[in-house]
């Protein structure tokens, strides 16, 4: 039996699990040994960790922290954090030269000014950086977090060291989830864990935030109904906005039988539903059957969802977009019979 600190319930699981040394962050096995040497030889550079969300790079750059402070608590004369998208205009550059400047009452071994979003920040903004980075004393080290670092300026590139971070390989997303579902007394199927890391991409952030939502989940139906449900795939695909298996089924026959208005009528009988996973799931079908569309019917049917795609990240109106996704796809499916 799973015996559990009740403050830890409201603690966010993915701060609950976060890793606080090198030691404990999974996979990135590169990166994270690269670190563990910087550590070991007291030396550090500028750096900066880029990415795809949920990758574990703030838990690296927090981890890298906690090892080289060898846990001393993180006063805000130790470390500076802030959201660059948000937070860090050219109005708070005095806030972070102060920082970075200050050497304070009890002169600390280091001091970290920690950049999430380091890639929205402007090209104007970034060559401030620039120059701050140059004269900041050598105990201070900046680590910027960006998710594209192609919109990082050169001048910033060629002062820092840059790690690449990759979405969690299947063998590790797998250890990590089951290692919290022990913690946490939850029983999952291979089934369950195959179906979050289809849903998360590898983004383990989303994973566990996924995991705590179904636990939640099953709690609340073991009050209504007196004991546990078994949770099955289906309602993991649900609860994350996805087509339950026999919907989609369903939904992508309509599809190949040119049924344009049953199809429509049938992803509108669907409640809670995401655009994007929706897309997502029906071009896994196309791609699971691209045996039954021939060049150049398949690369007009992946251009056609490509585009839907980009119309949602531009805010376009997810149900206008649903009607004209299904009716693109069926009229270039629907250029076959008619040739």
């Amino acid at each position: 039996m799973v015996i559990s600190n009740p403050e830890d319930d409201l603690v966010p699981w993915v701060e609950k699990y976060r890793p606080k040394t090198l030691e404990e962050v999974a996979s990135q096995t590169y990166t994270i040994e690269s670190l563990k040497k910087f550590v070991e030889r007291g030396t550090l550079p500028h750096m900066i960790f880029t990415g795809p969300a949920g990758t574990g790079k703030t838990s690296a750059a927090m981890s890298l922290i906690n090892d080289l402070m060898e846990g001393e608590i993180l006063t805000q004369d130790v470390i500076l954090e802030r959201n660059a998208s948000d937070e860090c205009r050219m109005q708070n550059l005095p806030e972070i030269k102060n920082f970075v400047y200050h050497t304070g009452v009890n002169q600390t071994k280091y001091k970290f000014v920690v950049l999430d979003e380091a890639d929205n920040l402007s090209k104007d903004v970034q060559s401030a950086f620039r120059r701050v980075i140059e004269m900041a004393p050598a105990n201070v080290k900046f680590i910027f977090m960006c998710n594209y670092v192609e919109n990082i300026i050169g001048p910033i590139l060629s002062r820092c060291a840059i790690f690449r971070f990759y979405p969690l390989p299947k063998k590790d997303f797998e250890k990590q989830l089951l290692k919290i579902s022990k913690n946490e007394g939850i029983k999952i199927s291979d089934e369950m864990i195959e179906a979050i890391f289809y849903i998360s991409q590898g983004d383990m952030r989303k994973a566990i935030n996924l995991l705590q939502i179904v636990h939640a989940y099953a709690d609340s139906e073991k009050s209504a109904q007196g004991e546990a449900p078994e949770i099955d795939v289906d309602t993991v695909y649900q609860i994350s906005g996805h087509l339950a298996s026999n919907d989609l089924k369903q939904i992508f026959q309509g599809v190949q039988n040119l049924e344009l208005e049953n199809t429509i009528n049938q992803v509108r009988d669907i409640h809670g539903i995401s655009s994007r996973a929706l897309f997502r799931q029906i071009m896994g079908k196309i791609i699971k059957n691209r045996e039954d569309y021939p060049h150049p019917k398949l690369p007009k049917l992946l251009e056609a969802i490509a585009e839907y795609d980009y119309r949602l990240t531009l805010e376009a109106d997810p149900r206008i977009q649903i009607d004209g996704f299904f009716s693109h796809l069926i009229s270039v499916i629907q250029e076959g019979y008619n040739n």
